[in-house]
């Protein structure tokens, strides 16, 4: 199989690396695979489709949904900060948030109303901690929407927490409390993490801030995965800011037709809407025997 190139040439198959980001770009806007999604993506993988997918979820919440897929690549979560197996979700590599950063974190979050989550790697997997008996809403959303998960482990306060095993930190709330934390951690951080502030797309009216190492981004991800797989062409695809880096790091880059305004600007074309299965459609028009 054979992929052709945005110049009209033609490639081995396997030496194309494509990548996607999830979340309104290969799935759809309530969050699942389309049917013609599945078929189409198991029949190029079955032929030798080098395929993964970079996204701010973490592995076992989009196993859940791409668990369908024949998947062998390693996939980028956690916005990048962690490559990990598709299937078993062993990590290839993490990179911890700087102890430093994460104390001028846990403070700055205790002179806001805002409680944060801090994800750590341990015992072979992430952990999920937070502060048992201060959660805000934006916390008992996101603890009540893992219910049962065996990586949740409230703590009774950040004596408890293993700092250097933090590699992430996720914060919801109102636009303007997490704003506000944003941007008064932004200057302090700057040199050593990337603050990552987005609507919450399942949730209006709420806010992610999410802070993970410098090195932690998706382009950073996509790229070592590339080195680890010896794949240095990549063709990538997406819909939201988050993936600039990305787009600017790949050798073609894809937006959806709902992609922000500033992605679909640097992409090298603007593909269908995610909910017509558009990755997938256009990845079966590219590719051939």
């Amino acid at each position: 199989m054979r992929f052709l190139a945005n110049d009209g040439s033609l490639r081995d198959a396997g030496e194309v690396l494509v990548v996607s980001d999830l979340d309104f770009t290969l799935l759809r806007k309530d969050a699942s695979l389309g049917t013609a999604s599945v078929q189409i993506l198991r029949g190029l993988l079955e032929r030798g489709l080098r395929f993964s997918y970079a996204t701010a979820r973490s592995q076992r919440s989009a196993h859940r949904i791409l668990g369908v897929l024949p998947l062998a690549l390693p996939v980028v979560t956690y916005g990048g900060t962690v490559l990990a197996d598709p299937v078993t979700g062993a990590p290839h590599d993490v990179r911890h948030l700087p102890v430093e950063a994460l104390d001028r974190i846990l403070r700055a979050v205790d002179r806001s109303e805002l409680e944060p989550i801090v994800h750590t790697w341990a015992d072979g997997g992430d952990r999920l901690r937070w502060r048992a008996g201060r959660e805000t809403a934006g916390v008992r959303f996101f603890v009540d929407a893992r219910a049962g998960d065996p990586r949740l482990v409230p703590m009774a306060g950040w004596a408890e927490l293993d700092r250097p095993t933090a590699f992430y930190v996720s914060i919801l709330g109102e636009r303007d409390a997490v704003t506000a934390l944003r941007d008064e951690l932004a200057p302090e951080l700057a040199a050593t993490c990337r603050l990552l502030l987005s609507a919450d797309v399942y949730t209006p009216g709420m806010h992610w801030l999410e802070i993970h190492a410098l090195d932690g981004s998706k382009a950073h991800g996509v790229q070592r995965l590339s080195e680890l797989v010896g794949i240095p062409y990549v063709v990538a695809f997406g819909d939201n800011i988050q993936d600039i880096p990305l787009f600017e790091l790949a050798d073609e880059s894809y937006a959806v037709a709902n992609a922000v305004p500033e992605l679909r600007a640097i992409a090298s074309a603007v593909i269908g809407d995610n909910d017509e299965d558009a990755v997938a459609r256009w990845l079966a028009l590219r590719l051939v025997d």
